[in-house]
């Protein structure tokens, strides 16, 4: 069959004449139909074209939207990190101005402290020195008075038992005086 039709196609080109009419023939049984193929497959390629031009710019559109969508995200976390820094570095300030004001504190109290100790201990010396100096007047009028009476024992050659009276009376005295 394939024989057959390429020897008809091969005697269609010896003769133009049968060319023609064969074209012709084509045309009445094809022609419409054909006609009829070609526009459907030319609507078929514009409505193609039309669909991958309104696909592309749906696509181009999706794709700026997406871009500007990520911009502005990347925008708002920018912001939110400075905030963050910011808030950070005011925090800090914060904290560095406490522990400033905290070791002012300290160093004033310290010197507080200190003076305080200093006259605390410049009263204890004094009250010392009071202490000393009182108990030494009474040591030595208690010494006094036990000479005195010792020279009057002595004198007066007292006995025993006034001796020891006056020595009890003596002792009485210093506990009393110490008391005060």
């Amino acid at each position: 069959m394939a024989d057959k039709k390429s020897s008809a196609e091969n005697d269609v080109k010896n003769n133009p004449s049968q060319e023609s009419e064969l074209a012709s023939l084509r045309h009445i049984v094809f022609g419409a139909a054909k006609a009829d193929i070609e526009q459907q497959l030319q609507a078929l390629s514009q409505r193609t074209n039309e669909h991958f031009q309104k696909l592309e710019q749906h696509t181009a559109q999706q794709f700026k939207n997406m871009q500007a969508a990520m911009d502005d995200g990347f925008q708002q976390l920018a912001q939110q990190l400075a905030l963050a820094d910011q808030a950070q570095d005011q925090k800090a300030a914060e904290l560095n101005t406490y522990a400033d004001k905290l070791s002012s504190e300290l160093e004033l109290a310290d010197a507080n402290n200190k003076q305080e100790n200093d006259e605390l201990h410049n009263r204890l010396d004094k009250e010392i020195a009071l202490l000393t100096e009182k108990f030494n007047e009474q040591l030595n009028q208690a010494l006094a008075k036990l000479n005195q009476v010792s020279n009057e024992l002595n004198a007066n050659k007292t006995d025993r038992k006034t001796l020891a009276k006056l020595l009890s009376t003596v002792a009485t005295n210093l506990e009393i005086d110490d008391g005060e």
